[in-house]
């Protein structure tokens, strides 16, 4: 198979499903030989073979050092790796327990962390190397009802500026790729959670510019760009990609406040 990625190797956590799914599928069908971490087995998916499954929790550090292991000794390298693995807290700071902080804050933060720290290593040795990290627009901007994961995303934004500014001599490249309302099933979990799924969906969808919910598919494409030598001078950038939703001020009642 020959595409822009022939001959690379990559790691997707959280590949399963949702935006890791697409990014894993996309990769794959680009020429890159890819494994995808869980904690649980995948549904099929089409990916011509290129895409292998690795159980691990990313928030062990002896599941992700043997996951880049594993990586490592059935390719003999790792080019790529994507921190997309991540959990949501529906609750404000005060209603957040200590104990539910730390579990989120081991997947959303720590797990980055781990996943990028393990894969210093390999990428070093080769020097070269592209990290890409899944953060979201509630790093900036701060969502009702999701402290713990707001604060997060702040993490893994400045994170990757981190890890850009320390390896860029080693040939290491990090960037984030912040989504906004991205059609998944943890979207589809809170729609179903409000009294009126389709009201709340035509609420979120008119807050768009581009009048549309985002697709997995449209993080893939920009995931696949920022992996591609066609990006090798993008390091340290936080890329918004929420149909404009951040753009614009609020309005109330048609009238701007």
């Amino acid at each position: 198979m020959n595409g822009k990625l022939t001959g690379k190797v990559a790691i997707v956590t959280g590949g399963t499903r949702g935006i890791g799914r697409a990014i894993a599928e996309r990769f794959a069908s680009e020429g890159a030989q890819v494994v995808v971490a869980g904690r649980s087995e995948p549904q099929a998916q089409n990916d011509g073979g290129n895409i292998l499954f690795y159980q691990a929790d990313i928030a062990n550090a002896g599941d992700v050092q043997a996951l880049v292991n594993f990586t490592t000794q059935r390719f003999g390298r790792l080019d790529i790796l994507v921190n997309n693995a991540s959990v949501q807290l529906e609750k404000t700071l005060g209603e957040t327990s200590e104990e539910e902080w730390d579990s989120l804050m081991s997947i959303n933060l720590k797990g980055v962390f781990l996943c990028s720290k393990a894969a210093l290593r390999p990428m070093r040795k080769t020097g070269y190397g592209v990290i890409v990290n899944i953060g979201s627009y509630d790093g900036f901007a701060a969502d009702p009802g999701l402290a713990a994961y707001c604060a997060s995303k702040g993490g893994v934004h400045a994170l990757t500026k981190a890890i850009a500014v320390d390896y860029g001599a080693d040939g290491i490249r990090c960037n984030a790729i912040c989504p906004g309302w991205i059609r998944t099933e943890m979207m589809d979990a809170y729609l179903s959670s409000q009294a009126d799924a389709d009201s709340a969906e035509e609420a979120v969808i008119a807050q768009h510019p581009v009048g549309r919910l985002g697709a997995p598919q449209d993080i893939a494409n920009l995931a696949s760009w920022l992996v591609s030598d066609e990006a090798s001078f993008a390091t340290g950038q936080l890329f918004v990609l929420d149909g404009g939703l951040t753009a614009h001020a609020p309005f109330i009642q048609g009238r701007k406040l």
